[in-house]
């Protein structure tokens, strides 16, 4: 059996857009939340092991220790020229 959950304060247009979201896939407000809440739970799981990794990472020195010198710049030039097959 689910929860009950409470929301105080929400401004009545975010509420209004919610409804109105809600209504336009033809589902309950509620099942709008309950849908977008559980995605929000999966995506924050996912942030946390993409933390611990890069966590992991930087204790260990990097994925690619051998290229800690490139900056992002650099790293995106790289890939669209490989990405392009030149």
């Amino acid at each position: 059996m689910g929860v009950t959950v409470q929301v105080r304060d929400l401004d009545s247009d975010v509420q209004e857009r919610l409804r109105a979201a809600a209504e336009k896939e033809g589902i309950s407000l509620s099942a709008l939340l309950r849908r977008e809440l559980a995605g929000l739970a999966d995506t924050l799981e996912m942030m946390d092991r993409v933390r611990g990794l890069n966590a992991a990472q930087v204790a260990l020195g990097g994925p690619f220790p051998g290229l800690a010198h490139l900056d992002s710049q650099e790293i995106v030039r790289m890939i669209r020229e490989d990405r392009d097959g030149r």
